[in-house]
Protein backbone atom coordinates (compact mmCIF):
# COMPACT_ATOMS: atom_id res chain seq x y z
CA UNK A 1 0.00 0.00 0.00
CA UNK A 2 1.40 3.38 -0.92
CA UNK A 3 2.17 5.97 1.71
CA UNK A 4 -0.25 8.39 0.03
CA UNK A 5 -3.16 5.93 0.27
CA UNK A 6 -2.30 5.02 3.85
CA UNK A 7 -2.16 8.72 4.81
CA UNK A 8 -5.56 9.28 3.17
CA UNK A 9 -7.09 6.31 5.03
CA UNK A 10 -5.78 7.51 8.40
CA UNK A 11 -7.09 11.02 7.68
CA UNK A 12 -10.51 9.67 6.70
CA UNK A 13 -10.76 7.51 9.83
CA UNK A 14 -9.60 10.34 12.07
CA UNK A 15 -12.14 12.70 10.51
CA UNK A 16 -14.94 10.18 11.05
CA UNK A 17 -13.97 9.73 14.69
CA UNK A 18 -13.87 13.49 15.14
CA UNK A 19 -17.36 13.88 13.66
CA UNK A 20 -18.73 11.13 15.90
CA UNK A 21 -17.15 12.78 18.93
CA UNK A 22 -18.62 16.16 17.99
CA UNK A 23 -22.07 14.65 17.54
CA UNK A 24 -21.86 13.03 20.99
CA UNK A 25 -20.75 16.32 22.54
CA UNK A 26 -23.60 18.20 20.86
CA UNK A 27 -26.07 15.65 22.25
CA UNK A 28 -24.66 16.13 25.75
CA UNK A 29 -25.01 19.91 25.52
CA UNK A 30 -28.60 19.88 24.24
CA UNK A 31 -31.33 20.90 26.70
CA UNK A 32 -33.64 17.90 26.44
CA UNK A 33 -36.17 19.39 28.86
CA UNK A 34 -37.29 21.69 26.04
CA UNK A 35 -37.83 18.88 23.52
CA UNK A 36 -41.41 18.53 22.36
CA UNK A 37 -42.49 15.21 20.91
CA UNK A 38 -44.65 15.59 17.81
CA UNK A 39 -46.88 12.59 17.07
CA UNK A 40 -48.16 11.88 13.56
CA UNK A 41 -50.68 9.14 12.80
CA UNK A 42 -49.41 7.21 9.79
CA UNK A 43 -52.23 4.68 9.45
CA UNK A 44 -54.50 2.96 11.95
CA UNK A 45 -52.47 2.38 15.11
CA UNK A 46 -49.11 3.19 13.49
CA UNK A 47 -47.47 6.45 14.55
CA UNK A 48 -44.31 8.45 14.01
CA UNK A 49 -42.83 10.42 16.89
CA UNK A 50 -40.39 13.25 16.24
CA UNK A 51 -38.34 15.06 18.85
CA UNK A 52 -34.59 15.06 19.37
CA UNK A 53 -32.57 12.75 17.17
CA UNK A 54 -33.94 9.96 15.04
CA UNK A 55 -37.66 9.50 14.49
CA UNK A 56 -39.55 6.80 16.35
CA UNK A 57 -42.03 4.37 14.82
CA UNK A 58 -44.75 3.08 17.15
CA UNK A 59 -47.29 0.30 16.71
CA UNK A 60 -49.90 0.63 19.44
CA UNK A 61 -52.12 -2.32 20.30
CA UNK A 62 -54.37 -3.52 23.07
CA UNK A 63 -51.61 -5.76 24.40
CA UNK A 64 -48.86 -3.13 24.37
CA UNK A 65 -46.64 -0.95 22.26
CA UNK A 66 -43.75 -1.80 19.95
CA UNK A 67 -41.42 1.06 19.07
CA UNK A 68 -38.64 1.33 16.53
CA UNK A 69 -35.78 3.40 17.99
CA UNK A 70 -36.15 5.68 21.02
CA UNK A 71 -33.96 8.79 20.70
CA UNK A 72 -31.75 10.01 23.57
CA UNK A 73 -32.12 8.79 27.18
CA UNK A 74 -33.29 12.15 28.61
CA UNK A 75 -36.32 12.12 26.26
CA UNK A 76 -37.66 8.82 27.62
CA UNK A 77 -40.24 10.48 29.87
CA UNK A 78 -41.48 12.73 27.07
CA UNK A 79 -41.78 9.73 24.74
CA UNK A 80 -43.75 7.77 27.34
CA UNK A 81 -46.04 10.77 27.90
CA UNK A 82 -46.65 11.20 24.16
CA UNK A 83 -47.59 7.52 23.84
CA UNK A 84 -50.00 7.75 26.79
CA UNK A 85 -51.56 10.89 25.31
CA UNK A 86 -52.72 8.78 22.36
CA UNK A 87 -55.24 7.17 24.77
CA UNK A 88 -55.37 4.00 22.69
CA UNK A 89 -53.93 1.62 25.27
CA UNK A 90 -52.85 1.77 28.87
CA UNK A 91 -50.28 -0.97 28.22
CA UNK A 92 -46.54 -0.19 28.34
CA UNK A 93 -43.87 -0.39 25.68
CA UNK A 94 -43.27 -4.14 25.35
CA UNK A 95 -40.57 -4.19 22.68
CA UNK A 96 -37.97 -1.78 21.33
CA UNK A 97 -36.42 -2.46 17.93
CA UNK A 98 -33.20 -0.56 17.28
CA UNK A 99 -32.24 0.12 13.67
CA UNK A 100 -28.61 0.82 14.62
CA UNK A 101 -26.41 1.71 17.59
CA UNK A 102 -26.26 5.53 17.50
CA UNK A 103 -27.34 7.24 20.71
CA UNK A 104 -30.15 9.17 19.03
CA UNK A 105 -31.74 5.80 18.21
CA UNK A 106 -30.80 3.69 21.27
CA UNK A 107 -30.25 6.13 24.13
CA UNK A 108 -33.75 5.73 25.51
CA UNK A 109 -33.77 1.91 25.59
CA UNK A 110 -33.87 1.75 29.38
CA UNK A 111 -35.94 4.89 29.89
CA UNK A 112 -38.93 3.78 27.81
CA UNK A 113 -39.33 0.33 29.33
Amino acid sequence: MSKKILTWMVSALSGGALLCGQAALAAQQQDFSKVQIKVTNISGNIYMLEGAGGNIGASVGDDGIVIVDDQFAPTGGQIQAALKDLKITDKPVRFVINTHYHGDHTGGNVAVQ
